[in-house]
């Protein structure tokens, strides 16, 4: 043990600063994350005044008014609600179709498949800003204009993503599998429901969570599409607590920390399935 000790190198000045360079720069990276997260709860809970006063003081005492204003006679449980149905029932569409659609990729040969599949990627080279247009003209030819299906609709065409990932993972399941269950009879809707699924869920955890945080925090198109305040959802909704006369900026932190405390939620129900996802897409890509 003595030997070992004895011939451990050590450790030089270059490398003792560049290990303390290394933590210096890492905690600079969590607090500039961090700061803006803090910064909002704790100004969630002081008055409109104390905000203006000075900006970045701590509250003198813990105020739950603005989230009173928010949740009592105000619009926010209506907005809150509309984004829990748009989100979910978009997310479980997008997760659906890019299973069936990664499967189809994987599993089948047909005439054109790259082509179509290069196809399918191409929504991950266009913004959803250049389709804006496009998207209120076929929404207002089919009447949706103001209802929640014009944003469900538009949302369920985010599927490159899913269908690169899932299609990714379901090649490189081994071929032994299928070919055991194909020997036991299974059929290909068998295969995709009681194998592929079930060994896809880390990757669709990970779908899940990447589209829930984009559904959940767009702007654009609920700006775009809804014409209605109960049809907000809370992205748009918190835009409605400034006004001419002034910002309600302790009301609309108040709503900025609600917005974010849903995907936190889902991240932390998810988050195992998420890393794991990754590390699958890392070591299988």
């Amino acid at each position: 043990m003595s030997v070992a000790r004895r011939n451990r190198p050590r450790p030089t000045v270059g490398r003792v600063l560049t290990v303390v360079g290394l933590y210096v720069l890492m905690t600079l990276v969590a607090v500039s994350i961090l700061f803006p997260v803090v910064w909002m709860l704790y100004s969630s809970i002081k008055t409109n005044q104390q905000i203006l006063n000075n900006v970045f003081s701590l509250p003198t005492a813990f105020n739950l008014e603005n989230y009173r204003n928010l949740f009592n006679g105000g619009q926010m449980p209506v907005w809150l609600a509309n984004s829990v149905i748009v989100t979910l029932v978009s997310v479980v569409g997008i997760a659906i179709l890019s299973a069936l659609a990664a499967y189809g990729f994987a599993a089948f040969s047909f005439r054109g498949k790259e082509k179509l599949f290069i196809f399918c990627l191409i929504g991950l080279m266009i913004p959803p800003q250049a389709l804006i247009v496009s998207g209120f003209k076929w929404m207002s030819l089919f009447a949706l204009i103001g209802s929640r299906w014009a944003l469900i609709l538009t949302y369920l065409g985010w599927i490159s993503f899913g269908v690169l990932v899932l299609r990714n993972f379901f090649q490189a399941v081994p071929k032994e599998i299928i070919e055991a269950a194909r020997i036991d009879g299974a059929n290909h809707w068998r295969i995709f429901t009681r194998i592929m699924l079930p060994l896809a869920r880390p990757s669709i955890g990970t779908v899940v969570v990447l589209n829930f945080m984009w559904v959940w925090n767009d702007f654009i198109y609920p700006l775009v599409y809804v014409d209605s305040a109960d049809r907000y959802t809370i992205p748009l909704g918190i835009l409605q607590y400034q006004s001419r006369l002034g910002v309600q900026w302790g009301t609309q932190m108040a709503a900025l920390s609600v917005a974010a405390g849903v995907p936190l939620l889902i991240y932390l129900i998810f988050q195992r399935q998420f890393i794991r996802g990754i590390l699958a897409g890392s070591l299988k890509g």
